[in-house]
């Protein structure tokens, strides 16, 4: 799958680039350096009219893409979830427009979104850890099993992903646990939550941001964020972490979760959630989650394909 906004962003580039020469090329020739040095000047106008065409014609590819996409999707998810209830997770760095335009798409495929939970950035701070362990034994209720040997932010999102989602099979999660335990993780500045949750869910959408920042501190970032992928995937009926094409690169939470060998077999990936046929994929990956199914959707990488089949 081709991602024309990119281009878009790298032909700009190269006209800034090329207009930085440009000025350049001006000065030489204000200089009296010569022929030369017009001709080159001459050369990259040409150079930018063609790339500024190369712009709009991606410009309009992706216009009809998005278009395209709109037309298509009700038709492509349309009860695709009927019967079923979504909580909608915004890890870090997530796009508060696409968090949206998910939870839109979600819904029109019959789904019921329980709520939205926003992941506050801190969750993935080395001084979290404590704070998560010290929660997580605090708010942990009778069927979570909490690994002795696990760390805090493992301990913690099992904790919270248990409150929000109901276990496959019809077990009853905790009504005390869904009011209280997303409230005390965010009186803590670890996650906002943004409406009144209505109820346990029993799949998840993770959203993710871009790369987590190259501190000296992103194997720990992300390793968090997978473990979160794992305790929402495995305390419901399934879980899909969808985010932009930079999340399926180095430093990305998708890429993380592809590249673990285990969590990988469980939990769905979408690389293009900023568009709406992401979203559509997204939302057809859902489902094939709550049938039993899983795969890495996309066009970043090593992926299953497109779209789900069948």
């Amino acid at each position: 799958m081709i991602n024309f906004r990119y281009h878009v962003v790298s032909l700009v580039a190269v006209l800034v680039a090329l207009g930085v020469g440009l000025v350049m090329g001006a000065g030489l020739l204000s200089s009296g350096t010569g022929s030369a040095a017009a001709v080159e000047v001459v050369d990259l106008q040409a150079e930018t009219a063609l790339l500024r065409e190369k712009v709009a014609d991606a410009e309009d590819t992706l216009a009809f893409s998005d278009g395209y996409g709109a037309a298509v999707q009700p038709g492509e998810i349309s009860g695709s979830l009927d019967g079923r209830s979504v909580v909608v997770v915004a890890l870090p760095g997530a796009d508060d427009a696409t968090v949206g335009a998910t939870r839109q798409a979600v819904g029109a495929a019959g789904a019921q979104i329980t709520g939205t939970i926003v992941v506050a950035p801190e969750w993935t701070d080395a001084g979290s850890e404590a704070v998560l362990d010290s929660l997580a034994a605090q708010l942990v209720t009778s069927g979570t099993d909490l690994d002795e040997d696990a760390d805090g932010y493992q301990r913690g999102a099992v904790v919270l992903a248990s409150s929000v989602l109901e276990p496959a099979g019809g077990a009853d999660a905790s009504p005390e646990a869904i009011d209280t335990t997303p409230a005390a993780f965010a009186e803590a500045g670890l996650v906002t939550v943004q409406e009144p949750l209505r109820g346990p869910a029993d799949l998840a959408v993770l959203v993710a941001g871009g790369p987590v920042p190259d501190d000296g501190e992103a194997g720990r970032r992300l390793a968090a964020l997978a473990e979160m992928a794992a305790a929402f995937d495995a305390a419901g009926s399934g879980s899909v972490v969808a985010g932009p094409p930079s999340s399926a690169r180095a430093l990305g939470v998708v890429e993380a979760v592809r590249s673990d060998p285990d969590l990988v077999q469980l939990v769905s990936t979408v690389d293009m959630l900023q568009t709406t046929a992401g979203r559509t994929v997204a939302v057809l990956a859902l489902a094939e989650q709550a049938a039993g199914g899983v795969g890495a959707y996309g066009g970043v990488g090593t992926v299953d394909g497109a779209r789900p089949q069948g």
